[in-house]
C-alpha cells in the first residue's frame, strides 16, 4: 500500500512542505543509491529494513527513523522477510536545516530513535491526512509541518540523543563537526576543536575514526575543500578569496590541498564548470 502527495503551493520562504506519504513497502522493496533535492524525514511504523549512507550500512526498525539530506547519497531498503512500514515528510526553506540541527539531526547523523512517542507519529499521520484533503489550505499544511518539526526535537531532546548508538550517535561528533561547520574558514586546528569540547586530542581522534571512518584532520579538510569547490562556481571570486574564505591564507598551499583531495588543480576545476 502506497499514499504519496506532492505539494505544488510553495510561497512560504522559511518552509516549504514538499511531500508527504505512508508506504507498506514489498519485501526487499528499495530505492537508491541516489539523491534528493530536498529533506526527507522517515518514521518505521513497523517491520525493518537498511539504510546505507556515508559508507554505513544500518539496519533499522520499529521505533527508528532516518533523515534523508539534499545532495547526500543513500540507499535503504526493506527486510525480505519483515518489510517496513514507514511514513516521511519533505521539506526544504532556509530555516530546514536550522531545525533539524535543533533535533540533532543532519547529513552526518541521519539516524535517531523515537521509540514509542505517539505524539510524534500522530503529528506525521495528521500531516500525511492534511496533505490527502483537497480542502487543506497551505497555512493549514505549514503548520502541520512545524508541529511535526517541533515534537521531532522536543522528542530527540527528551532521550538525550541524537542518533542511534554505534553509529554518529556520540555527541562529542555531532558538536565537533557543527564547531567545524561554524569555524572552518579560520585557522582552525583539531587541538582548538578538541579544547573547544574540553576532551582530549587523542579521544576525539579516536571518536572521528570509530564513527567517521577519517581522522578529525581529514574531515576538515574535506569539509574546506568542498566549501571551496561551491565558492569557485563564483566567478566574481579570485583563487586567492576562495583560499582565504575556506581558512588559508597561502593560495599556494591551499591549490596544493585541494589538488591532492579533489585531483585537479581549483584553476582548472573552476575551468570546467564554464
Amino acid at each position: 500500500m502506497l499514499e504519496k502527495y506532492y505539494i505544488s503551493k510553495k510561497d512560504n520562504t522559511d518552509l516549504n512542505l514538499y511531500r508527504c506519504g505512508f508506504e507498506e513497502c514489498a519485501p526487499g522493496h528499495a530505492w537508491g543509491p541516489g539523491v534528493r533535492d530536498h529533506y526527507i524525514v522517515h518514521l518505521i511504523l513497523s517491520g525493518k529494513g537498511s539504510f546505507s549512507t556515508n559508507g554505513e550500512t544500518m539496519l533499522l526498525s520499529e521505533g527508528q527513523g532516518f533523515l534523508v539530506a539534499p545532495g547526500q547519497i543513500v540507499r535503504y531498503e526493506a527486510d525480505s522477510l519483515h518489510p517496513w512500514t514507514y511514513t516521511w515528510a519533505g521539506f526544504h526553506g532556509l530555516k530546514a536545516e536550522a531545525f533539524l540541527k535543533k533535533a540533532g539531526l543532519s547529513s552526518h547523523c541521519p539516524v535517531f530513535s523515537y521509540g514509542g512517542d505517539e505524539q510524534l507519529r500522530t503529528a506525521l499521520g495528521d500531516l500525511v491526512l492534511a496533505a490527502k484533503d483537497p480542502n487543506s489550505s497551505e497555512l493549514t499544511l505549514t503548520g502541520r509541518l512545524y508541529l511535526f518539526l517541533a515534537n521531532l526535537i522536543k522528542n530527540q531532546r527528551q532521550s538525550g540523543t541524537a542518533a542511534l548508538p554505534g553509529y554518529t550517535s556520540d555527541r562529542y561528533v555531532m558538536k565537533a563537526i557543527e564547531y567545524i561547520e561554524k569555524n572552518y574558514s579560520a585557522a582552525l586546528s583539531v587541538s582548538e576543536l578538541a579544547k573547544s569540547l574540553k576532551i582530549d586530542r587523542s579521544y576525539l581522534s579516536a571518536l572521528f575514526t570509530r564513527h567517521l571512518k577519517v581522522s578529525p584532520q581529514e574531515f576538515i579538510i574535506q569539509y574546506r575543500m568542498d566549501k571551496a569547490a561551491e565558492l569557485l562556481k563564483n566567478p566574481l571570486l579570485s583563487i586567492g578569496d576562495v583560499a582565504r574564505s575556506v581558512g588559508y591564507e597561502d593560495p599556494l598551499q591551499f591549490s596544493k590541498t585541494f589538488r591532492k583531495t579533489k585531483g585537479e588543480s581549483p584553476r582548472r576545476y573552476r575551468l570546467k564548470l564554464n
